[in-house]
């Protein structure tokens, strides 16, 4: 009977379905929950999108919103790394409202992620289709995805096309094929379009740890397939990729680049664990039982007081499931340990083995405490502009689900039964996370229903309110809670003038107040405006002024124009002229490859000559 269910794919499609409606309705609940809430970061990234729709009423789709008059009197938008315009959920606020569009793409990535770790397993490590829908689904419910939607931090969902881009980078394509060449740009395309998906969605910081997780499944799968040419195919295919990714995102990256310049943020200690025994230990609590069984207050041996790290930081279960099978799998193979060891005589898988070991210990350096290292890392550029490397564990996550899914296609004690296993298994990935404490996401007091009201009234007149007034209330600086919810006074025509903006620090100690102060926009003082010029943040010495510096009285007809969602006239860089015709001819000439390419593919699936 085994043997007849193992070979059924309508079984294992159904399953697989199956896993994303189990996910979608235990999580579904926290958007909103009971009390028609949300959790804190909503407040950050739904006004965002409010933001962003109202910018395509007046300038539509194709128009790119460079400044934003919503937050802190006026500041820089596609320049933000977290921005997220050119994405998924804001495609689809032009159409639903914000909320609407929240869960979809919950659930659209969902499948996304799924699907891609079924098709990585099947397509290039050759699993059964078992094993295939094993990893899937550890991947589709793991913490860092699930939990992090929950708290609104919607600039990782590009994290579940991870198994997607490592399929394009890792696939060979058959040599005797007339079409190869053109398959294997096709690769490279869409790899590139996956990586500045993620840059462009807001996935900036978490960028270099997917792709050195997407670098640990090739080595293994190096060491898993040692007669291939793996390795410098990949190499090759991930060159190209990034390249090309580099140019279809080069108008956001040197604009980002040129507003970090100006905002090191470089003041804040990195938070660690002071000691590697208790940091491995850590690590694998977190990816068993995910961020509930940490005493976050016992673990870091540094961290901000102004900003604590809460659950959601230490969020990346994936069930009991894949310790107790890799458990199984050492059991079932330590006898065989002495052959295992033989086969690892060659220099080049020993070469291997040790990257793949170096790899693992990128995130414990980063994350291992004591003052010297610390100050080290403080002193490398772009790195000690973060605040906290924890969330380089996701480096993990592919790792273990690989490893898991080929214990299951190798250990002889579980092939006997593999339907079987994987059917327990998943419906132990069910259960886990149906009862896990989630009560720690179940109280927060963010409101959604204005930016919901605001919605519905610009999509029925059809224009966005002119944000006429900044407000401030001086307390709202220091009491965290208090600004977030002022984040979406943009519904009322105001712009928050203490916002909640990490650019500028957790207390916004970074940020240049100047003259700015609560009152309406266009009111003039000495020659300036109470409005920021945000391409002061960018380019001032093109625009003869300084970061923060206001509009002059003489610049009246911009900041008229920049309050009600529409472009003005402000000087960029050279290299962000060039980086802008760079974007754009790269997005022209990968929209005519992907044209030729469907065209391709479609005459020889239509006309292609019968043999006889």
């Amino acid at each position: 009977m085994w043997q007849k269910i193992e070979h059924n794919k309508y079984i294992i499609a159904f399953l697989g379905w199956l896993a994303i409606a189990v996910h979608y309705s235990i999580f579904l609940h926290f958007f909103p929950n009971a009390q028609g809430k949300l959790v804190h970061d909503h407040s950050y990234n739904l006004p965002l999108l409010l933001d962003g729709y109202y910018w395509y009423l007046n300038n539509g789709f194709w128009s790119v919103p460079w400044f934003t008059p919503s937050f802190c009197g006026g500041m820089p938008l596609i320049a933000n790394p977290p921005s997220f315009y050119f994405s998924v959920p804001q495609f689809l606020t032009f159409f639903i409202n914000p909320l609407t569009a929240v869960r979809t793409t919950f659930l659209l990535f969902s499948c996304l992620g799924f699907w891609g770790m079924y098709l990585l397993l099947r397509s290039i490590f050759r699993a059964s289709g078992w094993s295939a829908l094993l990893a899937g689904a550890l991947f589709l419910f793991n913490g860092f995805y699930s939990y992090r939607f929950i708290v609104g931090h919607m600039e990782f969902h590009g994290f579940m096309l991870v198994p997607l881009l490592a399929f394009f980078l890792l696939r060979v394509e058959d040599r005797q094929s007339p079409y190869w060449k053109l398959r294997c740009g096709v690769d490279i395309s869409a790899g590139a379009i996956l990586l500045a998906y993620m840059f462009m969605s807001g996935m900036t910081q978490l960028l270099l740890p997917a792709l050195l997780g997407i670098m640990l499944l090739a080595l293994t799968l190096s060491l898993y397939n040692p007669s291939a040419r793996i390795l410098p195919i990949f190499s090759c295919r991930l060159l190209l990729s990034g390249v090309l990714a580099l140019c279809l995102s080069a108008a956001k990256l040197v604009a980002a680049l040129s507003f970090l310049s100006h905002f090191q943020r470089d003041s804040y200690p990195l938070p660690g664990v002071d000691g590697i025994g208790k940091l491995l230990l850590i690590i694998g609590r977190v990816l068993t039982f995910g961020g509930g069984s940490v005493d976050f207050s016992r673990v870091l041996s540094w961290s901000q007081p102004w900003n604590p790290m809460l659950q959601h930081e230490f969020e990346y279960g994936l069930t009991v499931v894949p310790s107790e099978l890799l458990a199984l799998y050492c059991l079932c193979r330590i006898r065989h340990l002495p052959a295992v060891l033989r086969n690892l005589g060659q220099r080049r898988q020993i070469l291997t083995l040790g990257a793949i070991l170096l790899l693992l210990t990128v995130p414990l350096g980063l994350n291992y405490y004591s003052p010297a290292w610390n100050r080290l890392l403080k002193s490398i550029p772009l790195i000690k502009s973060l605040s906290n490397f924890m969330r380089w564990f996701i480096l993990y996550i592919p790792f273990v689900i690989l490893l898991t899914a080929l214990a299951v296609e190798k250990c002889t004690l579980l092939q006997r039964k593999r339907p079987l296993v994987v059917i327990v298994c998943l419906f132990t990935v069910f259960g886990q996370n149906l009862f896990t404490d989630k009560n720690c996401y179940r109280f927060d007091e963010y409101d959604p229903g204005n930016i919901l009201s605001a919605y519905t009234k610009a999509k029925a007149s059809g224009t966005p309110p002119v944000i006429s007034k900044l407000i401030a209330s001086p307390d709202d600086r220091f009491r965290r809670a208090a600004f977030f919810a002022h984040s979406g006074v943009l519904t009322e025509g105001y712009s928050q003038i203490f916002c909640y903006e990490p650019m500028f620090g957790w207390n916004l100690e970074f940020f240049p107040f100047k003259t700015i102060h609560s009152g309406p926009a266009l009111s003039a003082d000495q020659g300036v405006l109470n409005l920021k010029n945000p391409s002061c943040y960018l380019y001032p010495q093109e625009n003869q002024c300084t970061p923060g510096d206001h509009f002059r009285t003489d610049q009246l007809a911009a900041a008229s124009r920049f309050i009600s969602f529409r472009p003005f006239v402000f000087q960029a860089s050279r290299v962000q002229h060039l980086a802008n015709w760079l974007n754009l001819t790269a997005l022209g000439a990968v929209t005519l490859f992907a044209i030729l390419a469907a065209g391709i593919f479609l005459w020889r699936r239509l006309f292609k000559p019968t043999t006889r």
